[in-house]
């Protein structure tokens, strides 16, 4: 018997794919770090600060008389929400940037270009990748809040929170199909950001509108926190259905804009 070859016996190395391109770029540049490390830390600070929020004011006013009622198991997670609504939008929407932007570089547009068989072959691995992450964070978070709360407050229902992360998740994918559709519209990555939360900011005004609010995306930032005070999934299915229906046309109008970019 003859010994084989080490140039045929040794292991070749791995084909580069588009979707492993884009998951090895998210944790070699450990932007996974900072998403869930966002969320995560508001996770754990949301029911902390609504247990010890009445004696925090009082050692701060010691001179006034302030009435702060009694914390309940709710107030975690309306803490949550109100810190992950508006920074952790703002990583998401910063990192989802920095994948569906790639014509900022033209030397690196050109490459991917080149290298796929359309733009939606492209575009697909890197809205889908970054939305994973992003629900996954987001889920780590409410874990965390949901743990912390029943220590520190009191159980919450598991059905309401399911609920919850269902209408979180849809949301952060409106969020990034706007990203993507920010991205087909300007070159570069801060110009693709700053595009991305004007339009968040306006839907969130326009929200403030009583006939628009249950119509809109913005309307389902808070449905995790609604849901454990008497709203039921029902209320927040017309936001659902146009976040869905929005998230494709945004994401189907950024891939046509996209493919008739000249580099």
């Amino acid at each position: 018997m003859s010994t084989a070859d080490p140039a045929l016996t040794a292991a070749t190395p791995r084909a580069m794919s588009l979707w492993r391109l884009e998951i090895l770029r998210l944790f070699r540049t450990h932007r996974w770090i900072a998403l869930f490390g966002v969320y995560l830390a508001f996770g754990l600070l949301g029911p902390v600060t609504a247990t010890y929020l009445p004696d925090i004011l009082t050692r701060v006013q010691s001179e006034m008389t302030i009435i702060v009622p009694p914390p309940q198991p709710k107030d975690g997670m309306t803490n949550y929400i109100n810190q992950v609504g508006q920074t952790g939008v703002i990583v998401v929407v910063a990192i989802a940037a920095g994948a569906l932007a790639f014509d900022a570089h033209p030397g690196v547009s050109i490459f991917l270009r080149t290298r796929a068989t359309g733009v939606w072959s492209l575009i697909r691995p890197r809205v889908t990748v970054t939305l994973a992450a992003a629900i996954a964070a987001y889920a780590l978070g409410t874990l965390a809040v949901w743990y912390g709360t029943a220590v520190l407050l009191g159980p919450l229902p598991a059905g309401s929170m399911a609920a919850g992360l269902l209408c979180a998740a849809l949301y952060l994918t409106f969020v990034i199909a706007v990203v993507a559709a920010a991205a087909s519209l300007t070159r570069g990555t801060l110009g693709t950001v700053g595009l991305a939360l004007i339009t968040l900011l306006l839907l969130a005004i326009a929200g403030s509108v009583a006939p628009l609010h249950d119509w809109l995306p913005s309307s389902l930032v808070a449905a995790p926190a609604n849901l454990l005070t008497g709203a039921t999934l029902v209320d927040f299915l017309p936001a659902m259905a146009v976040a869905v229906v929005a998230s494709a046309g945004l994401v189907a109008g950024a891939v046509w804009r996209l493919g008739r970019r000249e580099i």
